[in-house]
């Protein structure tokens, strides 16, 4: 079987091992796949953190330009979407595996 090149703690090598376990990082041989998805999972959990953040951020400051309270809608909404990221990041992380558990087969 064909190496794959490394960088190891002397420099490049070749690791001797499966191409998916040098691939996915360590030696156990596990599932790049399954690895890949769940990165993919908390990378669109951060994403729906920043951009609520966002969006409330940009919602306080159109509504402070209409009203002329400038910046306190705008820090306002900061806070509003990070308690919102938040609580969705605690609900999909949390809640929704524990719930997932007690299904009826």
């Amino acid at each position: 079987m064909p190496g794959v090149r490394v960088l190891g703690p002397t420099g490049p090598e070749i690791c001797r091992c499966p191409r998916s376990a040098a691939l996915a990082g360590d030696g156990k041989g596990s599932d790049p796949h399954k690895m890949l998805r769940a990165t993919g999972q908390y990378m669109g959990l951060g994403m729906t953190w920043a951009l609520s953040v966002l969006l409330f951020l940009g919602v306080g400051g159109w509504l402070d330009s209409r009203l002329g309270t400038t910046p306190i809608l705008m820090i306002l909404g900061v806070f509003v979407g990070a308690g919102a990221g938040f609580y969705s990041l605690y609900y999909h992380i949390v809640i929704e595996p524990r719930e997932g558990g007690h299904e009826p087969k």
